[in-house]
């Protein structure tokens, strides 16, 4: 037992100037609805960007009430998480309605687009959804209503825990019909009881104002207005549920401090994520939407891995004097919501799952850094699990723009490099970020030692050489050692040629501005969903997983034949190769493997990225191309028609245009396929396809090939003077692919808009004066069978048409297409006739050459830089 004194899970603070506020109504005799009622509402509405707010008596008040005014049929069904306040579920029993549970993903304890519409098809069509912010998380609303098929006008959110929120950089509170806020003692405005509605809807300010006292549509006893009158009517149910102005007082006084509140509230998160990091089992909830996490409570998953269960947990903590809490018993648990609501089939495993690990821990602004320490360290103490091995050097990035946090991402994905991110320091105040801002430059020396820093590294490339040794001796004089790193981000981002690497200019090669191609709304195609990446192990598969990894999926499967490149890449992904439920070794060849694989784990979305992409060796051995690129695309489009899969993409290459190479051609046949698969497709499943150029930073690239006979001193080879290829960077390819699973409605090709192409002659001159290297010697070979000049991005008789996104185009076509013409295909390749693949593969796509290449030495004369 500890000596010191016990820290509780929660304390209230009333400041003096609040009490002197409460003091000064008190004086004036005016103690229920009034004018101080009046200014909080008008100031609240201000702070988060509403047009109108109504003081009621509670938050759970306010949320029946914003029910009421949205006139639902009597019985109604309303989508409510599973996880969340009994008073939430009392709210929606109260207007009259009936509650439907919605699942939560374990990892955020939140609903997500999937979960939710589980539950929407259980209740055939709700009529509303109550969204809640879980903790403070942001909760995507656009999206869950999206996924509900409920407008944006039949969404009341429950905003509880979420005042300091924002989703994006909107704040909650102006995002939907109504927002339901708590001001209850322990909250982040603390009163001790009182609520408040946000909305943009005059009308449904003007309803809920009437029912929060009795439904009268004039105040006889001058609660709220100065000219009281007995003539009024009462049209409607109502409630006695207003604030009064002794709770708008406190609140009016505790609403000028909330933003320094909520700045502690952010470093007390920040200290206790880079505490628990070394405490297995012991694994704080995540959140996968961006915007800015309010920190009402923090809520931790206490795993198996630290062998000891919850509830002995809280127990062992209490006796160390560390109160604890759990949020919250789920609905079907408590006997009174059991009959009373509907769960979707199949129950609600994830609610399920989640409970029993729930504990939220100590989180308010006057908790001490000290404090903190002493709870983290009672978790590692009680701890039967070995201690983990240290992740790197505990690091802290200086600039939370577009590189820095690119670095961060890519050391949290990369401990070799043996730097752990544990937050960043920003001058702009509104950057928002994982790990989060926890100043700016100017707090260097302090956030060094409160957070226990060892290693800085300033990621802001143009920062004045006065400001950098500023931070530099700030962070040294507290032990840090100081690095200066922009080149070490593009080596990061780009780990084609290594160091050499560095010093390109990667805009100058590619003949234009690198895009950023994917965007926010990307992430709510993967986060909470089972995603499947066939070829994972390859350059492409694998950097598609790094980005969806980092989108939080509900599962992420890593498939492919090469079990070397699958164990890399769970170490890259993990930090260790122990997931082996997440890994599948398997051929997408074989049919009765990928439907065994499809059925066992219903993978919501599939990219497709396992391919022979080997140009000149596949004119070699075309019958090896049609088995995995054409019959292999075939079982997994199959397979994943059966499972129900929502998003399907497959990853093509731009010489499927009119293709006159075997790659060129079993590709474009996978295009078909997938085109094909859509017209029978079960409702909600979506087949799409994108196009790749060149992507510089894959395996076998150009760059990649150029450096190492550059690095050789041979000569470059280069197959004609006049070639030229459309270039495209990891990123951009792994953005095209998000993009296209997100915008698209089925059938399509979609293709980045990568400007005009670049000779491959001149890429090859710029890259050498790039390591300075200023008489290169090329050698061409001539073009070998299979090649274009020039490629294209569409085919002759294709259509392309714009997207949502500005540099995205589509291609469609109604060319015909024999599928009856595959199993000869199939056939010919399983007996190995290239002579009759090539005839077929020339029935099926006219333009194809049937006759067999003649074997040329220079097919193979040097290493291949072409692939994707």
């Amino acid at each position: 037992m500890t000596s010191e004194p016990d820290i509780p899970f929660a304390r209230t603070r009333i400041t003096p100037d609040a009490r002197r506020a409460v003091q000064r109504v008190l004086t004036s005799g005016w103690v229920t609805t009034g004018p101080e009622t009046e200014r909080f509402e008008a100031e609240f509405a201000d702070y988060v960007g509403a047009d109108h707010a109504i003081g009621v008596s509670s938050c759970t008040a306010a949320l029946e009430l914003s029910l009421r005014a949205l006139h639902l049929p009597p019985g109604g069904t309303v989508l409510i998480p599973a996880i969340t306040f009994c008073g939430a579920a009392h709210a929606v029993l109260n207007a009259g309605l009936k509650p439907v549970l919605v699942d939560v993903d374990p990892r955020t304890a939140a609903v997500t687009p999937a979960t939710v519409a589980r539950a929407a098809r259980a209740c055939g069509c709700p009529q509303a959804m109550m969204v809640l912010h879980y903790a403070g998380a942001p909760a995507p609303v656009d999206d869950l209503a999206a996924a509900a098929r409920v407008p944006l006008t039949h969404v009341v959110e429950d905003a509880a825990h979420a005042l300091g929120t924002t989703v994006g950089d909107r704040p909650v509170g102006s995002l939907s019909r109504a927002t339901c806020f708590s001001f209850y003692a322990t909250k982040n405005l603390p009163i001790g009881e009182g609520g408040m509605v946000t909305t943009d809807d005059a009308e449904l300010a003007a309803r809920i104002r009437r029912t929060r006292l009795h439904g009268m549509s004039a105040d006889a006893w001058c609660r709220y207005l100065p000219g009281g009158t007995p003539d009024y009517t009462v049209e409607e149910a109502g409630l006695k549920a207003n604030m009064t102005d002794v709770q708008a007082a406190v609140g009016r006084a505790h609403l000028r401090r909330l933003d320094a509140w909520q700045q502690r509230r952010r470093e007390l998160a920040a200290r206790y994520e880079a505490a628990l990091a070394d405490v297995p089992g012991i694994e704080p909830l995540q959140s996968d939407t961006e915007g800015r996490h309010a920190r009402h409570l923090y809520v931790v998953r206490v795993q198996d891995e630290y062998g000891t269960a919850r509830d002995e947990l809280i127990v062992r903590l209490a006796d160390a004097g560390v109160a604890t809490s759990v949020h919250f018993v789920p609905l079907h648990r408590l006997p009174y919501f059991r009959d009373r609501s509907l769960s979707p089939p199949g129950g609600l495993p994830g609610a399920d799952a989640l409970h029993p690990r729930l504990l939220s821990l100590p989180m308010y602004p006057d908790l001490t850094d000290r404090q903190v320490d002493r709870v983290c360290g009672e978790l590692a103490r009680h701890s039967r699990a070995p201690a983990r091995p240290r992740a790197g050097l505990r690091t802290l990035v200086i600039g939370a723009g577009e590189a820095g946090r690119a670095l961060a991402r890519d050391l949290a994905h990369s401990p070799a490099y043996g730097l752990r991110p544990v937050g960043f320091l920003d001058d702009d105040p509104g950057r928002h970020a994982e790990p989060p801002v926890l100043g700016n430059l100017d707090a260097t020396r302090q956030t060094v030692r409160d957070h226990r820093i060892e290693a800085v590294v300033v990621a802001i490339p143009g920062l004045a050489p006065d400001r950098f040794r500023a931070v530099a001796g700030a962070a040294e004089a507290e032990g840090a050692s100081v690095r200066y790193l922009p080149s070490f981000i593009a080596a990061l981002r780009r780990d084609v040629v290594g160091g050499d690497m560095r010093e390109l200019d990667v805009n100058e090669l590619i003949g234009r501005a690198e895009m950023h191609v994917v965007s926010p709304e990307a992430r709510s195609v993967v986060a909470g969903r089972r995603v499947l990446v066939t070829g994972a192990g390859g350059s492409i598969g694998s950097e598609l997983c790094h980005q969806v990894h980092a989108f939080g999926p509900a599962r992420l499967y890593l498939l492919d034949h090469d079990e070397s490149n699958l164990h890399r890449l769970q170490l890259e992904l993990y930090g260790d190769a122990l997931r082996s439920d997440d890994t599948v070794i398997a051929d997408i060849r074989d049919r009765p493997r990928i439907d065994q694989i499809f059925r066992e784990l219903r993978p919501d979305v599939v990219f497709h990225a396992a391919a022979h992409k080997h140009l000149p060796l596949l004119e070699l051995h075309p019958c090896e191309g049609v088995k995995s690129n054409v019959r292999g695309t075939e079982n997994l489009v199959r397979a994943a028609a059966a499972a129900h899969t929502a998003r399907f993409v497959l990853i093509s290459t731009d010489k499927a245009a009119d293709p006159v190479s075997v790659l060129g051609a079993t590709k474009r046949l996978a295009e078909l396929i997938v085109r094909e698969a859509q017209h029978d497709a079960p409702p909600g499943t979506v087949f799409t396809a994108v196009r790749f150029g060149n992507v510089l930073g894959s395996r076998g690239s150009l760059l990649s090939v150029v450096a190492e006979q550059l690095g050789s001193g041979t000569p470059v080879t280069v197959t004609h003077p006049d070639v030229t290829r459309f270039f495209m960077t990891v990123e951009e390819a792994v953005g095209l692919v998000l993009e296209a699973a997100r915008i698209a409605r089925g059938g399509e090709v979609f293709v980045l808009d990568m400007n005009n192409p670049v000779r491959i002659v001149d890429l090859v001159r710029k890259f050498a004066r790039a390591r300075h290297i200023s008489d290169v010697d090329i050698r061409f070979t001539g073009l070998r069978p299979g090649e274009k000049l020039n490629e294209t991005l569409f085919a002759a008789h294709e259509q392309h048409t714009a997207t949502a996104h500005p540099r995205i185009q589509a291609a469609t076509s109604s060319a015909p297409h024999d599928p009856g013409l595959l199993p000869v295909l199939y056939d010919a390749a399983e007996r190995n006739d290239t002579p009759e693949v090539r005839r077929v593969l020339a029935a099926l796509l006219p333009g194809f050459p049937a006759a067999e290449p003649q074997p040329s030495r220079a097919v193979l004369a040097g290493p291949y830089p072409d692939d994707f």
